[in-house]
């Protein structure tokens, strides 16, 4: 008799956290959708790892094959049906690259797929429109680690999207050294972030939208500062205020906001900076915090692929 159910596991291994979805799927009924059994996250931070030369040093590698050998035993009492593991910007931009893999499907115990910020892009506009309701046009922003992607989109189909080289970790090292917050650091990295985008704005202005969703973990940390302080609107106007409470505190060590997580406040300042440059760029006014991503996306490509 065959399977009613299959289990599936989908990784994502961003430049920031290491995520392990395990989920089942029925393999009966036309419109086949993977039910979230448990999710693990690990904070890794393998852009960190990332020198001026591109290469990803032994600490983050080492954290990453901590990770993966966990999550290799998660897997192995799952016993799942399919697996799908895929690795986004840093892995993308390693220069040591090959000999990273090798090390991270040997921890794994499965092949790994590093994509392309095209594929990123797609897969993560798939998972917010699997968990929120993509019916209209809509403008899509997930800031990770090492890469930010960018999707315009109507109802479930992306119509145009970039993967820009910029990232909450790789923004953070860059103008927060040492953790030191002041208003000329943010500026200066609000500004960057804005001109990497602005050779794609009449693109984007082509694709027009009525809600601006977010993705990932610096729209989730607004959104929970946000929560906390009676904040019920995500402007553009707060996120300003929030850089300059953020520079009057003067380092990382000294955020202290209700609704921040402590693992959280390490890269909260490179990650606001992107925000506030995009929004600003974009002529955003408002946004809403999504919780679907990549992850999602990736589970449910999988999804479709074992019920074919």
């Amino acid at each position: 008799m065959a399977l009613k159910k299959k289990k599936l596991a989908a990784i994502d291994m961003g430049s920031n956290s290491f995520h392990l979805l395990m989920a089942e799927v029925s393999m009966t009924g036309f419109f086949p959708k993977p039910r979230v059994l448990t999710r693990h996250k690990q904070k890794v931070r393998l852009a960190d790892g990332l020198n001026a030369a591109n290469t990803i040093d032994d600490d983050a590698a080492k954290r990453a094959c901590q990770c993966l050998l966990g999550f290799a035993s998660e897997l192995e009492q799952f016993q799942p049906d399919a697996v799908t593991v895929v690795a986004t910007a840093a892995l993308r931009k390693a220069s040591n690259q090959a000999q990273l893999l090798e090390q991270f499907e040997n921890a794994l115990g499965h092949p790994i797929q590093v994509i392309t910020g095209e594929q990123e892009a797609e897969l993560i506009y798939s998972g917010v429109c699997s968990v929120s309701q993509c019916t209209d046009d809509v403008l899509v922003i997930d800031i990770g680690g090492a890469s930010t992607e960018v999707i315009a989109g109507h109802g479930l189909s992306p119509k145009y999207l970039q993967s820009l080289d910029m990232g909450c970790v790789v923004f953070q090292n860059r103008y927060f050294s040492g953790g030191i917050l002041n208003n000329s650091s943010f500026e200066q990295a609000k500004s960057d972030a804005a001109s990497l985008i602005e050779p794609f704005l009449n693109d984007y202005h082509q694709h027009s939208w009525k809600r601006v969703l977010g993705a990932s973990g610096t729209f989730r940390a607004v959104s929970e500062i946000a929560h906390a302080e009676g904040q019920t609107q995500l402007t553009r106007e707060w996120l300003t205020e929030l850089m300059k409470r953020c520079a009057k505190k003067g380092t990382v060590e000294a955020l202290d906001f209700p609704g921040l997580r402590e693992d959280r406040k390490a890269v909260l300042a490179g990650g606001l900076a992107i925000l506030a440059g995009i929004t600003e760029a974009l002529n955003i006014e408002e946004f809403e915090v999504t919780y679907g991503a990549l992850r999602e996306g990736l589970l449910a490509q999988l999804a479709n692929e074992v019920t074919a």
